[in-house]
C-alpha cells in the first residue's frame, strides 16, 4: 500500500543518471540519455510552427513529442477530446498549429507530422528548455461550460510531480507508471508522463484497456507496477480472477471512488486505492485513502482558502496565481477539506437537497448495477439510467436504505451503454442525446 507523507516534498533533480530507466517501449528499456537523444532529434525534425497539437496515442511518442516542441518553443496544445470537428474549433483560436501523431488524421487537407520514435542507440545530454514559459496549453472538458484553455509551464509540471510523488510515498522508487486515460488528459499528463519525467518513476508506453489486458501487463512487467485508473476500470478489474501479484499501488481519479468500490478493489487487487484530486486549472493537489479517509489532504506546498463569499481558491508551490476552484469545499482547521459538490450539481425537491454525485455514487454502488445515472427532469422529477440485469423495485430497494423518499426515482431507463469518455467520465452531449431520445 502506498503511504501519504506530511514532509516537504524534495528537490528532485531532472536528470540523475543517464543509464537509468526512463520507459518500456514497444517492450524494451528506454535510458534517460536514450530518451534526451530522442528528443533532440526529434526537434530537429519538426515543422517550424507556433503550435502544436500532440494527439500520439503511444504514450512515449506523446511525450518524445512534447519535449521536442518545447525545445523548438512551440506549445504543445491538448483539446479535451481528439474529434477532428473539436481540432477545427481550436485551430481557429491557434493559426499555424498542426498535427503530430503517429497515422494520418482521418480529415485531409490538414497540415499533419508523422511521428516516428528516432530509437537513438547512444545516450546523449539534456537540450535546453524554457522552464517558465508556456509549453502546454490543456483545454477543459466543458463539463462546467465551454471548454477553455489552461496555459502551464514546464516548471509547474515539474514542481507539481515532486510534490505528488513525495506526498503519495513515490519518491526515490523505481516502480512503472501503468495509465488507462489518455496522455492528451490532465490526470493522464501528470501521472504517466510528468511523475516519471521527474521522479524515478518508469513509464510505459501503452493504454491497456480491457481488463485482462491491462492484469496481463502489469503481471508481466520488469517492475513492480503502479495503476492510474478510474473508478470506471477498476469497476471491471474487480470482475477478474486471475492474481494481480506485481501490483504495487492503485491511484483514481476523475470520478469519486466509494468505500464501497474502493474496498472491493483492496480485496481483489490487494491493494488500497488512493484518490487525487485537481483539475485541468489546477493539477493535482490533494489525496485521500478512501478506505481510510474521508478528508481530502493536500499536498505539502498546497493551501485552500475561502473569501467572505464562500468561494476557495488554491494557493500552491507550482501555481504562479491563486487558482478558484469549481467545487464547493469545507475546510478543516488543519487544512484538510471535503468536497461539497458543484452548485450546478444540486437538485432540491420538496425543500430538501441532494447532490447528483451522490446519487450517481449510490446507485453504482448497487450488486447488479454495471453503470448508471442519474439525472432531473425539467418538472424537478428525478429519473436514472442503467444498464443492469436487476428490475425497477430490485434497484429502488437498493437506493431506499441511503436516499430520502422524494430522491428516489420515479422511473428508471435501461440501455445497453452509458456514454462515457476515454476517461471515464459522462460524455456530455451523447448523454443529452441519449436522455432525450428517452423521453
Amino acid at each position: 500500500m502506498l503511504e501519504t507523507q506530511k514532509s516537504p516534498a524534495p528537490q528532485t533533480p531532472l536528470y540523475s543518471n543517464h543509464t537509468a530507466p526512463f520507459a518500456l517501449h514497444n517492450g524494451q528499456m528506454v535510458s534517460r540519455g536514450n530518451l534526451w537523444a530522442d528528443v533532440t532529434a526529434l526537434a530537429a525534425q519538426l515543422p517550424d510552427r507556433p503550435y502544436q497539437f500532440n494527439l500520439c496515442e503511444n504514450r512515449y511518442l506523446f511525450c518524445l513529442c512534447l519535449l521536442a516542441a518545447a525545445v523548438r518553443g512551440q506549445i504543445c496544445l491538448l483539446p479535451p477530446a481528439g474529434q477532428m470537428a473539436v481540432i477545427l474549433e481550436i485551430l481557429r483560436d491557434y493559426p499555424g498549429a498542426y498535427i503530430a501523431r503517429e497515422h494520418a488524421p482521418q480529415q485531409t487537407g490538414l497540415d499533419w507530422f508523422e511521428v516516428i520514435a528516432p530509437n537513438s542507440a547512444t545516450a546523449a545530454s539534456p537540450p535546453h528548455f524554457d522552464w517558465q514559459g508556456t509549453a502546454v496549453v490543456a483545454f477543459t472538458s466543458g463539463s462546467t461550460g465551454k471548454p477553455k484553455p489552461c496555459p502551464h509551464s514546464l516548471h509547474t509540471f515539474k514542481t507539481s510531480a515532486e510534490m505528488a510523488v513525495s506526498s503519495l510515498g513515490l519518491a526515490e522508487q523505481q516502480l512503472l507508471m501503468l495509465s488507462t486515460t489518455p496522455p492528451q488528459h490532465m490526470y493522464g499528463l501528470e501521472t504517466s508522463v510528468f511523475w516519471p519525467l521527474f521522479s524515478q518513476l518508469v513509464l510505459h508506453d501503452g493504454r491497456p484497456f480491457f481488463a485482462e489486458d491491462i492484469r496481463q501487463t502489469i503481471n508481466t512487467s520488469p517492475w513492480p507496477t503502479v495503476l492510474a485508473s478510474t473508478p470506471t476500470h477498476l469497476r471491471s478489474l474487480i470482475k477478474t480472477t486471475g492474481t494481480w501479484d506485481n501490483l504495487a499501488g492503485i491511484i483514481s481519479a476523475t470520478d469519486t471512488l466509494s468505500a464501497k468500490l474502493a474496498g472491493e478493489t483492496a480485496a481483489i487487487l490487494g491493494q488500497s486505492p488512493l484518490e487525487i484530486y485537481g483539475s485541468t486549472e489546477t493539477l493535482s493537489f490533494a489525496s485521500r485513502e478512501t478506505l481510510l479517509e474521508n478528508p481530502w489532504q493536500p499536498y505539502a506546498g498546497c493551501r485552500l482558502h475561502q473569501d467572505k463569499s464562500g468561494q476557495s481558491y488554491l494557493q500552491a508551490a507550482h501555481l504562479p496565481d491563486e487558482v478558484p476552484l469549481q467545487d464547493t469545499v469545507q475546510i478543516q482547521a488543519d487544512g484538510c477539506f471535503t468536497v461539497l459538490g458543484r452548485d450546478q450539481d444540486m437538485v432540491k425537491i420538496g425543500g430538501k437537497r441532494a447532490s447528483l454525485t451522490e446519487l450517481n455514487r449510490r446507485l453504482l454502488d448497487i450488486d447488479g448495477v454495471d453503470d448508471g445515472v442519474c439525472f432531473s427532469h425539467e418538472n424537478g422529477r428525478l429519473a436514472a439510467v442503467v444498464v443492469s440485469r436487476l428490475d425497477n423495485q430490485a434497484i429502488r430497494l437498493g437506493l431506499q436504505p441511503y436516499l430520502d423518499e422524494v430522491f428516489l426515482p420515479r422511473k428508471i431507463h435501461f440501455v445497453t451503454k452509458i456514454p462515457r469518455n476515454a476517461t471515464g467520465k459522462l460524455a456530455k452531449l451523447e448523454l443529452e442525446k441519449l436522455l432525450e431520445s428517452l423521453s
